[in-house]
């Protein structure tokens, strides 16, 4: 009887344990939380100065050379961590959600009942 207790039990946590990682996923994707912060890359940049002053005769690439840098960002460091912390919380929603799938497949073993049948043999022997 205990072990159907304990089946119950964990099938309860394990159904719990799914239904909160799928709400926290739905959750991060209509932006009501925050994903993971797993990856915080910087922007990719390009120098002008260095590849204008490739361009110019020495007399002109020297004064371009000494002048102050000019940076642009090829794409904002939020696109490109967004999606991978997104991936990434999601992975880890995913193995969280598997545990629960484990632990209410454990509950749903130890709650059905073991039934074995066994087909009895006439032992008389046939003339």
């Amino acid at each position: 009887m205990t072990e159907k207790v304990v089946g119950y039990l964990l099938l309860i946590i394990g159904i719990a344990v799914i239904g909160l990682s799928t709400f926290n996923v739905y959750q991060v994707f209509t932006r009501q939380i925050l994903p993971i912060q797993l990856f915080n890359f910087a922007a990719p940049q390009i120098d002008f100065t260095q590849i204008i002053s490739s361009s110019l005769p020495q007399e002109l690439a020297a004064v371009v050379r000494n002048s102050p840098a000019q940076k642009q960002e090829i794409i904002s460091a939020a696109m490109i961590n967004d999606p991978f912390n997104i991936t990434a919380h999601l992975f880890l929603m995913g193995f969280i959600a598997g545990a629960g799938y484990k632990l209410a497949s454990l509950g749903v073993m130890l709650i059905r009942p073991i039934v074995v049948k066994v087909k009895e043999q006439n032992q008389t022997p046939k003339p």
